[in-house]
């Protein structure tokens, strides 16, 4: 639940604009709170094992999902469900229409959605992969585009680069932290986000100033995306991404 609003400057397109910041305040017990993580076809293992375990480090309890789990609604229990890294034509190939219908149904209900790379990718309105626009089995939970490789960060052949997200928001943000996290960039999307909808801009590629973390509240639930690994990385990443999914779950830090 959103309870009340702090202004702060958000960038979004490349406008900086004042945006209301939801802050929530409901006491709750972070381990008591389950996060499914997908582990079928198209997750990347060692995306799935790395976000399993940082989750269980930011104190979470955690779950495996499969394709069969969402397509029967079998997501009972669950504040969050993860899609990780790896491929995105197999998510939207063995979720069905109606895994994805009940899917936004549940997120539209309170659950959170959270994706990385690929999982970004497959949960956008439409998915822009080297100029090819797709739109066909997107799960469209993020209202706008992801788009990949991110241009301008990462010149090696492999598309594998340690880089830097300057942080923009101040819900995730401690006082003295550092400005910048370390992150783990592999062929990453960068997203943007339909201009008419609400969006908070959280972090953004220091290299270019594309957005690569973003939240966008869907009826009682929230989406949160992010390009770039942070699974593959520890401090102070995980620090932040922890206050990340603290805030859009609803909880305080005091819970964990």
């Amino acid at each position: 639940m959103r309870k009340r609003s702090v202004l702060f400057p958000m960038l979004i397109l490349g406008v900086l604009l004042p945006a209301a910041l939801p802050v929530h305040g409901d006491a709750a017990d972070v381990s008591a709170t389950t996060i499914g993580i997908y582990v079928d076809a198209g997750a990347y293992p060692s995306c799935s094992s790395s976000a399993g375990a940082m989750f269980r480090w930011m104190g979470f309890t955690t779950r495996g999902v499969t394709a069969a789990d969402v397509n029967a609604g079998a997501i009972e229990g669950l504040a969050a469900i993860y899609f990780p890294g790896g491929s995105s034509p197999p998510y939207i190939q063995n979720i069905t229409p109606a895994g994805n219908v009940g899917l936004l149904a549940a997120i539209e209900a309170g659950m959170a959605f959270i994706g990385t790379c690929a999982g970004a990718m497959f949960a956008a309105e439409v998915q822009v992969w080297e100029g090819r626009r797709g739109t066909y089995g997107q799960l469209g939970a993020f209202r706008g585009e992801a788009v990949g490789p991110a241009p301008g960060v990462c010149s090696r052949p492999s598309g594998v680069c340690a880089t830097d997200l300057r942080v923009t928001a101040e819900c995730c943000a401690e006082k003295g932290a550092p400005e910048t996290v370390r992150v783990t960039y592999y062929n990453s999307p960068f997203l943007r986000p339909d201009p008419e909808s609400e969006t908070f801009t959280l972090a953004t590629y220091a290299t270019t100033g594309d957005a690569a973390v973003v939240a966008q509240p869907r009826g009682a639930g929230w989406v949160l995306l992010t390009g770039p690994h942070f699974e593959w990385e520890a401090e102070p990443s995980w620090t932040f991404l922890r206050r990340v999914t603290i805030w859009i779950l609803g909880l305080s830090e005091g819970g964990a």
